[in-house]
């Protein structure tokens, strides 16, 4: 992690010119996948006290870089980065929850490029949950969730129509989305026994 400050510095400077320190174009694709990797670089780090705090420090370390990323392009769609590395760039914002407001920017610019099918709707939803819920409102996706053994949602609107929102914008239902996140806490905590299960 020690490393990871020096780098990103060099990567601006080199998607950058000396008048206006905008973000080029063409480096644009390469930068957000270096903060991405900067991003999940954490989760491997041992013990878990450490990585938490290593990752702090690259969310924050990455924050600057994201927020110039939008500030010079909005958000940047599929046709300006490509799918994957538009994707990338919505999983640095939703990490970004030290500035709602900046998160709450850049869903209503993410907003536009869905509406075009130039980004992805399920990230808009996640992106939509974290900003209601980092606001303290009710979600609407039903994204957001307290990860157990028997994982729940937080707080959510009209549960009675969660799955027709969740399919609209190409989630799945609110039932398979628990398991999974179940199945995944156990894979996380393999010392913890599933009930039912051998």
């Amino acid at each position: 992690m020690k490393y990871l400050i020096p780098s990103l510095l060099l990567i601006l400077a080199a998607c950058s010119n000396n008048k206006t320190s905008m973000i080029s174009a063409d480096r644009l694709p390469f930068l957000i996948d270096s903060l991405y990797h900067a991003d999940q670089s954490t989760a491997s780090i041992r013990p878990p006290d450490s990585a938490a705090a290593a990752y702090q420090r690259a969310i924050r370390t990455n924050f600057p870089f994201v927020q110039k990323i939008h500030n010079r392009y909005g958000f940047p769609g599929y046709d300006l980065v490509g799918e994957e590395t538009s994707d990338k760039y919505f999983l640095l914002v939703q990490h970004s929850d030290f500035d709602p407001d900046f998160q709450l920017k850049v869903l209503k610019s993410m907003k536009k490029q869905v509406l075009k099918h130039n980004a992805s709707g399920q990230g808009f939803a996640y992106l939509t949950d974290r900003v209601e819920i980092n606001n303290g409102r009710p979600q609407i996706y039903g994204t957001q969730i307290i990860m157990s053994g028997n994982t729940t949602i937080k707080p959510c609107i009209d549960t009675a129509h969660l799955n027709e929102r969740r399919l609209s914008v190409g989630l799945s239902t609110i039932e398979e989305y628990l398991e999974k996140c179940n199945e995944t806490f156990y894979m996380m905590n393999p010392g913890e026994k599933r009930p039912g299960k051998e």
